[in-house]
């Protein structure tokens, strides 16, 4: 088939095309019976618009094959098999739509492909791993065990997989529309789990006057194109230090998604010994390519109301700020925090006792992005922690 140039190319006629979008760019040229086999050969290859689309570009595609004598019998029955798939899974993401469990799952795509040896796992960002749907730790099968997996992502990153019968799902329209049913059945069973297990977190959250803790990652979009997929294990490292230290405080976790982490004290010193724990342990691991892994820290202590997934209000929002302001490896206190600390100390029997070598150095007052009145900041400095840092990320205020 002769090379058609952009010169070329431009000087045909939109009719020339079996598929023309609504931005006026042209695909699938069929001026000639070399390039109808060409378009009849890519066909499926083209991202179209819509399903009107794609159906007014396959009836001009096949009007031209009979003008030049074309019997497109394989075009014919990949698309009849391809019709046949699509309207497979549709029925098969409302069936799977209706579970409500990685076990229900399991059980309804067993039924459907008529495997009962398929097991469905879910990738777990917390283990690093894909669990079985009791839970477990699964091991996907090694080449020449017998097995298939099929993996499922969301974004690029991991989501689910399926190990079955290699004959289940070999063809490739028929693997492509079980992916396309079993993805959203996982994303709702994720958003029915993720919304239960917020709402008995947060009804466990302690109420009244509370110290919040946030921090982050220092420079985590760098870190993530830097590691690509290493960093889900490494957000596994960072969380499991941050979970260790707030566990061992008597604190308790509030949230933590990307590269964020948000946990509540009853008691200040609590927070101050789980903020100097976690910059601790992130100092004392060997992070990927020897890199520099650091979090920053921002603490406060307020009355925030309590929601459905956690708290909200002012209290909230100050913490991120406060965290915003600083840098990786430095924990920085509001003045309501160091006021809280100062008068309800903790003893032995209420949980961790302030070190010794802990001091509080007042940085001076800052405006916070979104909160009216200015902030008096602190620094939170122990043995082992950096205390220089460069200025804080938000304007001073002078004055009372």
């Amino acid at each position: 088939m002769a090379r058609l140039d952009d010169v070329a190319r431009d000087k045909l006629p939109d009719r020339a095309f079996a598929y023309v979008d609504s931005r006026g760019n042209r695909r699938l040229p069929i001026h000639d019976e070399a390039h109808v086999r060409n378009a009849l050969a890519r066909f499926d290859q083209v991202r179209f618009e819509d399903e009107a689309a794609k159906d007014r570009a396959r009836k001009r595609l096949l009007a031209a094959a009979k003008r030049y004598g074309i019997v497109p019998v394989g075009f014919v029955d990949r698309q009849l098999r391809t019709r046949g798939h699509e309207a497979a899974a549709g029925r098969l993401v409302v069936e799977l739509g209706r579970v409500d469990d990685l076990a229900g799952l399991q059980s309804r795509l067993r039924a459907e492909l008529a495997d009962p040896s398929l097991e469905v796992c879910e990738w777990s960002e917390a283990n690093g791993a894909y669990l079985s749907a009791d839970g477990q730790p699964a091991s996907m099968p090694a080449a020449g065990e017998g097995r298939a997996v099929t993996l499922i992502d969301r974004h690029g990153r991991p989501m689910a997989a399926l190990v079955h019968d290699p004959a289940t799902l070999r063809d490739a329209d028929r693997r492509r529309a079980v992916v396309a049913a079993v993805r959203p059945a996982v994303e709702n069973i994720r958003l029915q789990a993720g919304a239960g297990a917020a709402a008995d977190r947060a009804s466990k959250l302690p109420g009244g006057a509370v110290t919040l803790l946030m921090s982050d990652i220092e420079g985590s979009t760098a870190i993530v194109e830097a590691l690509g997929d290493r960093f889900a294990s490494v957000l596994t490292e960072v969380r499991a230090i941050h979970r260790a230290a707030v566990r061992r405080a008597g604190g308790h976790e509030v949230d933590a998604r990307a590269d964020e982490y948000f946990a509540a004290f009853e008691q200040p010193v609590a927070a101050f010994a789980a903020a100097i724990a976690i910059v601790r342990g992130m100092a004392a691991r060997r992070w990927p390519d020897d890199r520099t892994m650091r979090v920053r820290i921002g603490i406060h202590h307020g009355r925030p109301t309590r929601s459905d997934d956690g708290y909200v209000g002012l209290a909230v929002n100050t913490t991120a700020r406060i965290c915003a302001a600083g840098h990786g490896g430095q924990i920085l206190v509001s003045r309501v925090a160091r006021d809280a600390a100062e008068v309800a100390p903790m003893d032995a029997r209420a949980g961790p006792k302030r070190e010794s070598t802990q001091r509080l150095r007042p940085l001076g007052r800052y405006r916070l992005a979104g909160i009216h009145r200015p902030e008096t900041i602190f620094q939170l400095e122990a043995d082992g922690l950096d205390a220089d840092f460069e200025a804080l990320r938000a304007p001073t205020v002078d004055g009372p």
